[in-house]
């Protein structure tokens, strides 16, 4: 197998969506749905209640370990690169011949440690949402700044070269995002091929700088 390393830079907010509260088992899912119950109490401090709820639809919707922290999932990656070879038709040969070495851990400039993450306003994306007939306010969770490395590896065939693989990563930065919400220009970036000797060139600074 052949490798690519890339590091992908954030043009816009990142948007995480991991779906882990779709499991009712889930600890993120019951805790929610208790501080749900408990602002239809009678006297309820709903403002205190819906606050706690945002945060931990922070803490819920972010890739999050002890060991990376944040990070980006090998399929989030994958499903972005493929999405990004299909505007010329090779999606199909990506998916085949090629695979994500693993999760890229995310570089940003807030804390590691997954409650303050949560509780630091720059990560929080508060909108309204349609649930039925009723709009409701809702919490998902972004990375305002964010980079992050990941390896592309390729089987050497005729199907695609080197220069194809880095040309679909291109244009999945350009055109389609990675994370949630991209056809609303979530998660765009800008990519950097990593060199044969591990680093990536430097950028030419301005003439007129």
């Amino acid at each position: 197998m052949n490798t690519i390393t890339f590091r992908i830079t954030g043009r816009s907010a990142l948007m995480m969506c991991n779906n882990q509260t779709a499991d009712p088992r889930n600890e993120y899912t019951k805790a929610i749905k208790e501080l749900h119950t408990a602002s239809k109490r009678k006297g309820a401090d709903v403002e205190s209640l819906l606050e706690k709820q945002s945060i931990l639809r922070v803490k819920a919707g972010l890739y999050w370990n002890k060991e990376l922290g944040l990070h980006l999932p090998a399929g989030n990656l994958r499903a972005t690169f493929i999405d990004g070879a299909k505007i010329d038709r090779m999606g199909s040969h990506c998916s085949k011949y090629t695979m994500i070495a693993g999760p890229a851990r995310i570089k940003h400039s807030g804390s590691d440690d997954l409650e303050e993450i949560a509780n630091d306003p720059r990560y929080r994306y508060d909108s309204i949402m349609k649930s039925g007939m009723v709009q409701v306010p809702t919490t998902r969770a972004i990375v305002p700044e964010w980079q992050c490395e990941f390896t592309i590896n390729y089987a050497g065939n005729d199907k695609m070269t080197r220069a194809d693989i880095i040309h679909f990563v291109e244009q999945a930065g350009n055109f389609i995002g990675v994370g949630a919400s991209r056809k609303y220009g979530f998660g765009r970036f800008g990519v950097e091929v990593q060199d044969a000797n591990g680093k990536y060139p430097k950028k030419e600074k301005s003439k007129a700088a």
